[in-house]
């Protein structure tokens, strides 16, 4: 499967484990896009690998390196915001696909949990 030129040249296959695909990327907005378009990613791979391998990937986790000449710097942490934290978790109520529904809802947590420390 190829991704789109703007995607592909940002990302790397960083291996296969477990039935799940590990993709790194230099960039949290591309992570995002393939984090959302994760199923329809998936599902054209499988398609193509279904010949040649016996079990199907089932999941994409997508991991932020700062890549800079090279070098690997990590990404420092950002922390929401109790407002966002909020606005993300009514967001979430009115999400129909229970998967994007509990990411984030945990994402969330995580935001207002990081405000109580």
């Amino acid at each position: 499967m190829q991704l789109p030129e703007d995607l592909a040249s940002h990302c790397w296959v960083a291996g296969i484990d477990n039935r799940t695909l590990t993709i790194v990327t230099d960039d949290p907005n591309r992570a995002s896009i393939i984090r959302f378009q994760q199923r329809e990613i998936l599902k054209q791979l499988n398609q193509e690998l279904s010949l040649t391998v016996k079990e199907y990937l089932n999941q994409i986790k997508v991991k932020i390196c700062n890549v800079i000449n090279g070098v690997n710097h990590p990404t420092k942490a950002r922390y929401l915001t109790t407002y966002s934290a909020n606005h993300i978790n009514q967001c979430a109520k009115n999400i129909k696909d229970l998967e994007l529904q509990k990411a984030m809802q945990n994402l969330a947590k995580k935001g207002l949990n990081n405000a109580e420390k």
